[in-house]
């Protein structure tokens, strides 16, 4: 244990060195590329015009083989204009970058950076702006929004992109009952669904209900991205029952028991994509998949150019490689096999890096991560177990469990003290933020705990272990997802604590998928993800922070279906919480469409209130630096970049104009 802890006292000098023991996350600003609507806003910002349009060698090559047609002929009438964050960059080259898993959104190479969004989030304003979409209004009563694309703008096969691909999402995919039985909340604020209107090929007009103003960070954020926005009509109609009588006979030839299960396949582009030949808008589409890793190759009509007219993206390709673990991943970055990674690289990964640098050729940095809980816990209070439902829905369990947790260790032994030991709430920079929720119930505070636990009627049996009312001994189950940053170590404390509270309890690591079914089946006891989109931009989107009860978390997933479906399926919200659970939601759901900007203080003080006595959710550290490594060779990249999905991971360092300069 001396030797532990000397090692970890080196770790912090080294660490303190270089960024500081505490960080401090504010609005500062950030290396970032800057982006142009429109040649001609470029034009009105700076004075200077672009007068030409250029391509790679190698589109360059197939251009002259007659195999594509010229870049102004693939590039929209008014591409996206992006001034990189160091100077005009060259093409050619390939990255190398890991994956936890083939399908894994835990994957530096095909999720986040290779899937932008129609709109996009200025992260030194924080304001909406256009990014493949050319731009929009929005009514003054926040009842409307316009949405503009580009004229001209294509798929990657060439054909059109147009308002009838956003169209064929909403009409035929978002309100299709086999392929979205649960009517998505984002779409339907006040209980009424939106309306999209059609004004030309290149104009849409969506109106709600009630005032809507979240519609701004959805659709700055992956609510505008392919798949949840949009999607290819002209190549996916052929699987759509609508469109395709036989739909179902040739889902069957596929493999599918049904058309929607087939339609589903080809739909997909995200990291567990299969189809290579679904059209996208990326500035990467995949080539090839095995379950060693993907290929992804640039995308010859990506709609956007720099300040000197190339078109982008640089690089010519991202090489994805499935590495078993995160040790593996680190001896992979310092051998040189892989350019980059910082999707699963943990606190404690930063000192081995730090001193192969010079071996690697590579830098390491430390990003602030915004996420007020990195690794955060919910019970299951629609538990299939009556006993433990009954135990796990008296707030004072939650309380005391929670008391129980030692989050300044935590912080200590895992993040290396470069955490914030804190209760999960919203970000600090939000506008309506109270130190007090960051505090409630924080505080390591055992015997108040096991006070909590005697008052509830938990007695202690022989083994020194806690009793259920019927005799049986408290037994509860952890369970994360393989890959999830800092879950393992953190959780290996957790159940400590835990047990030395009399709570026997045990933690079980699950493949993605396996904990991602049973979290939305309601299964798990106790659920764990990180707190993201605590943002002020972020969290008032609904339905997609994890204080829905259907979240990675899977709290209450029953009550929230019957919330969702109102009344048709799940179960009414009852039991010791089940009205504080139904005024929290209730609470969220005014929230959503408040307009005026002091009730919109007022309700977001009543929910976080609520959420800092009730403890849906437990929080433990958040807000540290987290490392980032990049070859040196890897150009335009930033110094320092949020980290984390409240900027959508890699998106955030505009990977578009980065370069290799060997």
């Amino acid at each position: 244990m001396k030797k532990f802890w000397a090692v970890l006292m080196s770790l912090l000098v080294i660490l303190s060195m270089v960024v500081g023991i505490i960080p401090a996350f504010s609005a500062e600003k950030m290396p970032s590329a800057k982006y142009y609507a429109t040649p001609s806003d470029y034009q009105k910002a700076t004075g200077k015009r672009i007068t030409k349009f250029s391509e790679s060698p190698d589109l360059a090559e197939l251009v002259k083989q007659g195999k594509l047609p010229p870049v102004d002929q693939r590039l929209p009438k008014e591409p996206l204009v992006v001034a990189p964050i160091e100077k005009i960059g060259k093409y050619g080259g390939e990255l190398w970058a890991p994956a936890a898993e083939p399908n894994s959104w835990n994957n530096d190479g095909g999720a986040h950076i290779r899937i932008p969004y129609l709109y996009w989030i200025d992260k030194n304003t924080q304001q909406v702006i256009p990014f493949l979409a050319k731009g929009y209004e929005f009514s003054r009563d926040a009842k409307t929004i316009t949405l503009y694309l580009r004229e001209g703008m294509k798929w990657s096969d060439g054909e059109p992109f147009t308002v009838d691909d956003i169209l064929f999402w909403w009409n035929d995919i978002a309100n299709n009952k086999e392929l979205n039985p649960i009517p998505s909340q984002q779409w339907t604020p006040g209980g009424k669904p939106a309306k999209f209107e059609k004004i030309d090929d290149y104009t849409v007009r969506i109106r709600f209900a009630v005032p809507y103003k979240p519609i701004l960070s959805i659709l700055g954020y992956f609510g505008s991205m392919q798949q949840n926005f949009f999607a290819p009509k002209h190549y996916l109609k052929k699987w759509h029952i609508k469109y395709n009588p036989d739909a179902d006979k040739i889902a069957k030839q596929e493999g599918f028991d049904a058309w929607y299960k087939c339609f589903a396949f080809h739909n997909d582009i995200t990291p567990s994509q299969q189809d290579v030949n679904c059209p996208t808008i990326h500035p990467w589409v995949l080539q090839k998949k095995t379950t060693t890793g993907a290929v992804y190759a640039r995308n010859p009509y990506f709609a956007a150019v720099d300040t000197a007219g190339n078109q982008l993206p640089y690089i010519d390709k991202l090489n994805v490689v499935v590495t078993l673990s995160r040790e593996t991943m680190v001896m992979k970055l310092i051998s040189g096999e892989l350019d980059y990674a910082g999707m699963w690289l943990e606190v404690p990964d930063y000192t081995l890096l730090k001193e192969n640098e010079k071996k690697g050729g590579y830098t390491t940095y430390m990003w602030p991560s915004p996420v007020p809980a990195e690794i955060a816990l919910g019970f299951n209070l629609n538990c299939k177990d009556p006993a433990k439902r009954s135990i796990f829905q008296d707030v004072r369990f939650r309380r005391a469990m929670s008391l129980a947790i030692n989050r300044e260790e935590i912080n200590q032994m895992v993040f290396l003290g470069q955490g914030t030991p804190m209760q999960a709430t919203v970000h600090p920079d939000c506008t309506f933020f109270k130190d007090e929720w960051a505090k409630s119930y924080a505080k390591y505070d055992p015997a108040t705990a096991n006070k909590l636990l005697d008052e509830m009627g938990l007695k202690k049996g022989s083994d020194g272990f806690r009793l259920r009312p019927d005799g049986k001994r408290l037994e509860i189950v952890i369970e994360y997802s393989q890959g999830l940053s800092f879950a393992k170590e953190s959780l290996e404390l957790i159940s400590k604590y835990w047990n030395d509270v009399g709570v026997k309890t045990a933690v079980k690591e699950d493949e993605r998928s396996l904990y991602t079914a049973r979290s939305q089946a309601g299964e798990l006891e106790v659920g764990v993800w990180h707190t993201d989109r605590m943002m002020e931009f972020r969290v008032t989107i609904p339905g997609w922070i994890k204080y829905n009860p259907r979240s990675e978390i899977g709290w209450a997933v029953q009550w929230g279906i019957w919330r969702e479906t109102k009344g048709k399926s799940g179960e009414k919200p009852a039991g010791p919480c089940g009205e504080e659970f139904t005024r929290f939601m209730d609470l969220l759901n005014q929230w959503y469409v408040t307009v005026t900007p002091t009730k919109y203080k007022e309700i977001a003080q009543k929910i976080w209130d609520n959420q800092a006595s009730n403890l849906w959710i437990i929080g433990t550290v958040g807000l540290p630096n987290r490392p980032i490594v990049a070859k040196n060779y890897i150009k335009n990249f930033p110094s320092k970049c949020y980290w984390g999905d409240d900027t959508s991971w890699w998106l955030a360092a505009d990977p578009i104009q980065w370069y290799i300069e060997k």
